[in-house]
């Protein structure tokens, strides 16, 4: 649309597009060529993507197309069929709060929106879809780390730096272990202003047939409504609602749940 562009964004798809539709893959000289940019920029577009595992080399030393795009790929065939089953307790919830519910997976070392119920008040919290946080900070990330197994939460914990979101995020590692433990021990997690400031969160696991968490839902709305005693209530809600959708997943394709399950390994 007119005059919602990003000029460098747009440039990075046009990068991907490039490296899409280029079967011997692309050399820095061909993408400046290619699509009108100068060294510099073409360089540092690449060697971006390259970081973030969405371009590699070939064996000549050309960029193609990296395995994180196989992964967004495979993201997006089982999510349409994961959130026909997700959708009608994301409604549920909606409706039961009157907050927004969404539910999250597990993408590398963030959470990433994939579907939502937003709540009808005027005042409320709303996700871009494919919106990405980090794992220590906020209610989702954190049920989602408390649940995975020891050795792969321990790889991710090592990897992710605690940075400061605002007044209230977690930055000490023992005080998020902590934390963590309460969550296991509760079953779900709450939050307050961690990531956003005057917003609140409450969320629970979902798991499949092996216990291994495939996701997770959040109620989610501004905190003077969203209150610490207000999301105690909601969270036997939740904790009901996200106990008979794992239900529902054990029940489900088996080959469902084995994409979800790769997924979360990718």
């Amino acid at each position: 649309m007119p005059g919602t562009q990003i000029k460098v964004f747009d440039k990075i798809v046009q990068v991907i597009e490039l490296l899409a539709t280029s079967s011997q893959g692309v050399t820095l000289k061909k993408a400046q060529q290619a699509l009108g940019l100068n060294k510099g920029t073409a360089f540092r577009i690449l060697r971006t993507l390259e970081s973030h595992d969405v371009a590699a080399r070939n064996g000549d030393g050309a960029f193609v197309l990296g395995n994180r795009v196989l992964w967004w790929e495979t993201c997006y065939r089982q999510n349409l069929d994961l959130s026909k089953l997700v959708r009608p307790h994301l409604e549920k919830l909606r409706d039961l709060t009157a907050e927004t519910a969404a539910f999250s997976i597990l993408m590398g070392n963030q959470t990433v929106v994939v579907d939502q119920a937003i709540s009808p008040h005027a005042t409320s919290t709303r996700f871009d879809i494919g919106f990405s946080a980090p794992l220590y900070a906020g209610a989702t990330g954190r049920i989602i780390l408390a649940h995975l197994d020891p050795e792969r939460r321990k790889n991710l914990f090592s990897q992710q730096r605690l940075e400061r979101l605002t007044e209230r995020t977690i930055t000490d590692r023992k005080r998020l272990e902590r934390e963590l433990n309460k969550c296991l021990a509760l079953g779900f997690a709450f939050s307050e202003g961690e990531r956003l400031l005057n917003t609140s969160s409450v969320a629970a696991p979902i798991f499949g047939t092996n216990k291994e968490v495939l996701g997770a839902i959040s109620v989610t709305g501004p905190s003077d409504r969203l209150t610490h005693s207000r999301c105690k209530s909601i969270a036997s809600i939740l904790l009901r609602e996200t106990r008979l959708l794992t239900e529902r997943l054990r029940r489900a394709d088996p080959v469902l749940e084995k994409q979800a399950v790769g997924g979360l390994q990718a």
